[in-house]
């Protein structure tokens, strides 16, 4: 993401979208330069049309490819897989809203289970468990850090899109 200092978060990577209330959305991708970026602008993404940037509170990114744990992955199991399982465990941990339902055929709303997912994310979840809990410890540290905070060895990332725009582009704070 733009306007931090520390090596770019590359490859693959799980990230969390807050608003000021809560986080939001938990996603992941295999090809962070491209994802986020068009992130916050709705390129290829649902987010951004829903929920604008500018009332977004914080992005957190973990690149967990960096992990130690991550070298220790059974080969059974491909890194496209792992970054879904690991998505799925962290959307089964912390039930993000827009996660959390889905749309039914008539345009109503249902509850996701998640022991019923079928994904390949759910059928790969149970060959993660280090890697997720190293995954766990990294996204609580970044989620409870300072607005625009990297860890120095390029684990994880916070963003604060309000803070990356320019003055005359945010929201107005007081409406008469």
């Amino acid at each position: 993401m733009v306007g931090h200092d520390g090596p770019n978060m590359t490859g693959q990577v799980v990230y969390g979208v807050w608003l000021r209330w809560g986080l939001l959305y938990v996603g992941q991708t295999a090809n962070a330069e491209r994802r986020l970026r068009d992130l916050p602008v709705g390129e290829s993404h649902h987010l951004a049309n829903t929920f604008p940037p500018e009332i977004w509170h914080r992005v957190v990114v973990v690149a967990w490819p960096r992990l130690p744990e991550a070298a220790h992955l059974p080969s059974t199991i491909d890194p496209n897989a792992a970054g879904l399982a690991l998505e799925y465990r962290l959307q089964a941990w912390l039930r993000p809203l827009v996660n959390a339902s889905r749309r039914t055929t008539e345009g109503g709303w249902r509850d996701v289970n998640w022991q019923k997912s079928r994904s390949t994310g759910a059928r790969a979840a149970g060959q993660i468990d280090g890697l997720f809990a190293a995954v766990q410890r990294a996204w609580q540290k970044a989620a409870t850090s300072g607005p625009n905070a990297t860890e120095r060895s390029g684990i994880w990332r916070v963003v604060s899109p309000s803070d990356l725009l320019d003055q005359d582009q945010q929201l107005p704070t007081d409406r008469p």
